[in-house]
């Protein structure tokens, strides 16, 4: 059929990585891809869905979101924007987008991190703007400097986009290092796009700092719903100035009219504190099944990874362990066929990852310990 050339090559970009990531897990086979903890949604959120349904009004908001979520995301995170630097959106994969739209003019140029999803730089191409990736390193708490970012920019920068966590590592942003960028951007009127959805599932002994309403060239989008298995919900927010968030509804007012109203009501009630209590013991869950995963990949004697901050993942360096080269995409596809294990592709993240394997801790513990076991016997069969 004949497409737009836009579709053509988005379609190009992610069709590859959409496929692997959305592979079903076969029958009797240890799922280590998991972008969704294991956990039943807690009770009192299935009360309150039925409540929401049973007595409150559904239809449409206006555009930028229910005024009560608005009113309390904006005491939450202490914007001094108020109400008018908020706008609820469907997940924060609209959020992006909808900045994008309002932001780039054909040319212009984002940067994004070597090691993230395709789907934020396909979201650049659909909009005729340039994409570059800077580099992130592993190897260090922090995956990236000030003055790093800075050697990148160009005159024809004009948005960064930083993962806070990074998606596949977990690595946080160094709050030092954000002040000067920060400033930097400021004098040269760069946007920073901060990706907080992971933001929530952070661990203890990391400092770190959520950016919403930090400055006026910030501009922060985020949700509350993976850490419970609600993610369909496709519920999130962005905070920016007001005068960015009045361009995003233009885009938004055609695109989309508003977010699931349903979904609006459920997320008041868990900002006002529906969950916290469910929250603080998942929370803990998920550092012990951490602290295990790590415990595991080094009794079996990986010795090359990223312990994660946050998020509920770990990157392995499986290439370090072979001794012959293989992709990692043969590797996970080995690793399905005579091990049934189920692992990401670091390459479906950028060329930074390439050699490693991302495995997910927010599973079973039984699935863990299996897992890595197994990972260890399908090294050890391509080394023979």
């Amino acid at each position: 059929m004949n497409f737009s050339t836009r579709i053509q090559h988005l379609q190009d970009l992610i069709g590859s990585s959409e496929r692997l990531l959305s592979e079903a897990i076969p029958k009797g086979h240890i799922d280590l891809t998991s972008s969704v903890p294991p956990f039943p949604v807690p009770g009192v959120l299935l009360n309150a869905a039925q409540e929401i349904i049973r007595s409150e009004n559904l239809n449409y908001t206006e555009t930028y979101g229910l005024s009560k979520l608005r009113e309390a995301l904006a005491e939450k995170y202490k914007l001094t924007w108020g109400t008018d630097g908020v706008t609820i959106t469907t997940g924060t994969t609209e959020a992006l987008f909808c900045v994008l739209a309002s932001v780039l003019n054909p040319d212009d140029e984002l940067l994004v991190p070597s090691l993230t999803l395709r789907g934020h730089e396909s979201v650049s191409y659909f909009f005729s703007g340039t994409v570059r990736e800077y580099p992130v390193s592993m190897e260090t708490p922090y995956p990236i400097t000030a003055e790093a970012l800075i050697e990148m920019v160009t005159s024809k920068t004009k948005a960064i986009l930083l993962n806070n966590p990074l998606l596949a590592t977990g690595q946080l942003f160094d709050v030092k290092q954000f002040e000067i960028l920060s400033a930097y951007c400021e004098q040269k009127g760069i946007f920073i796009l901060v990706d907080e959805s992971f933001y929530d599932i952070r661990y203890a002994g990391f400092e770190a700092i959520s950016y919403a309403g930090y400055a006026d060239h910030v501009i922060t989008f985020s949700s509350m719903t993976k850490l419970f298995s609600i993610s369909g919900l496709r519920i999130g927010w962005l905070f920016a100035h007001p005068e960015i968030t009045e361009a995003v509804n233009s885009v938004r007012y055609i695109s989309s009219t508003c977010a699931n109203t349903f979904s609006q009501r459920f997320a008041l009630r868990m900002v006002h504190g529906l969950g916290k209590e469910t929250e603080d013991k998942l929370l803990s869950i998920l550092q012990n099944r951490r602290k295990l995963m790590l415990e595991t990949l080094q009794h079996y004697s990986f010795e090359k990874y990223v312990k994660s901050h946050a998020g509920y993942y770990v990157l392995l360096n499986i290439q370090h362990e072979l001794k012959e080269p293989m992709s990692d995409i043969d590797f996970v596809r080995i690793l399905k066929d005579r091990h049934e294990v189920m692992a990401t592709p670091g390459s479906l993240f950028g060329p930074a990852a390439k050699g490693y394997i991302r495995i997910s801790f927010a599973t079973e513990e039984t699935d863990i310990q299996h897992g890595v076991a197994a990972i260890r016997e399908c090294v050890d069969a391509q080394n023979l």
